[in-house]
């Protein structure tokens, strides 16, 4: 009877430890390193290989609520999922710039408010999105700028690239909105982060990145030779994503011309795009970077066509713009009234 009751107490005692906080965490810990482990052998590569950029707008949302909670230890699993939610509601945002653009061409007051509503809207979300998955970066690798972090290997790198550049996008859609959520050192802390990784193992992005922030500050103190410096390796950048078959650069400079109004640069970048695609086929291994970088192209080109004629870019036309001299080769095909 003794023995019987001395069982009972040790498994009494075990059972509340199971079931305590310490031990939930603990299972949720192990959880959470299967997940990245799992992650980084199966779903990533197999995900970053694939050209469907809607499932990665859909995988971000979806797997969101089953990631976050998992604690510190799905920290660097976060960055890729909260790169793929805050691009869903990034684009729309754009979606909504589009209606608000065509409203006022129709001198549509009501509609172009709310459409500038849900603009800002979205926008606000994508900023939360996007400074949550920089946070967890940080969490994960520690604050960019103080010392470079050890990375062991390339899903670490990428875990941390996708780090520094949502915190760049968390400022940007933060700062169209007034600048309430993201502090203004975070681009300072990034520039610094991105010096750790190797620019040319990552598509030129790391240096495209330091060389647009370059490009700002000349243009603010109107340094035509910092300037000229600044183009001219952005420019260079560029290059290295095109050789590599992942052009996201070409993305970063097409947004960058778009905000500082240069529409005939913009146009050069998006036909220069549709170049390089045809010349150079997309990295087999990161497709869907590449992918991603055409769709962001493909949206900068969509707001310049609606601006000019009300409607996005033409199916099967991005490279070409309204005012190109026809030529038999665009002509009209009656397909495009289909």
């Amino acid at each position: 009877m003794g023995t019987y009751r001395n069982i009972a107490a040790v498994a009494a005692l075990s059972l509340s430890f199971f079931l305590s906080g310490c031990s939930q965490h603990m299972m949720r810990d192990v959880a959470a390193s299967g997940m990245v482990g799992f992650s980084n052998d199966y779903a990533a590569p197999w995900f970053l290989a694939s050209e469907d950029t809607d499932v990665m707008c859909g995988m971000g949302e979806g797997l969101s609520a089953m990631t976050y909670p998992m604690g510190p230890n799905a920290d660097a699993l976060v960055p890729m999922l909260s790169l793929a939610s805050g691009m869903c509601a990034d684009e729309r945002s754009k979606e909504e710039e589009l209606r608000y653009i065509r409203a006022i061409r129709r001198n549509d007051i009501e509609t172009a408010q709310d459409a500038r509503t849900l603009q800002k809207r979205w926008l606000a979300l994508a900023a939360k999105r996007q400074y949550f998955g920089y946070q967890a970066g940080v969490r994960a690798w520690g604050e960019p700028g103080k010392t470079c972090p050890a990375l062991s290997d390339r899903n670490d790198q990428m875990s941390y690239l996708m780090g520094l550049l949502l915190g760049l996008q968390a400022f940007q859609s933060d700062f169209s909105l007034g600048g309430t959520l993201v502090p203004s050192d975070t681009v300072s802390k990034v520039m610094s982060g991105m010096s750790c990784l190797g620019s040319d193992d990552f598509w030129g992005v790391p240096a495209a990145a330091l060389s647009m922030t370059e490009i700002i500050l000349a243009n603010a103190g109107d340094d035509q030779v910092a300037l000229d410096v600044g183009y001219a390796k952005l420019a260079r950048a560029s290059a290295v994503g095109e050789r590599d078959g992942v052009r996201m650069v070409q993305a970063l400079q097409a947004s960058l011309f778009a905000m500082q109004g240069k529409e005939e640069r913009v146009k050069q970048v998006i036909r220069d795009h549709v170049t390089s695609k045809k010349e150079t086929p997309a990295s087999v291994e990161f497709k869907l970077m590449d992918k991603m970088a055409t769709r962001t192209i493909k949206l900068v080109s969509d707001k310049l066509w609606t601006q000019a004629t009300g409607q996005r870019t033409p199916y099967g036309k991005l490279g070409t713009f309204w005012d190109d001299k026809p030529t038999l080769e665009n002509a009209l095909d009656i397909d495009d009234l289909l």
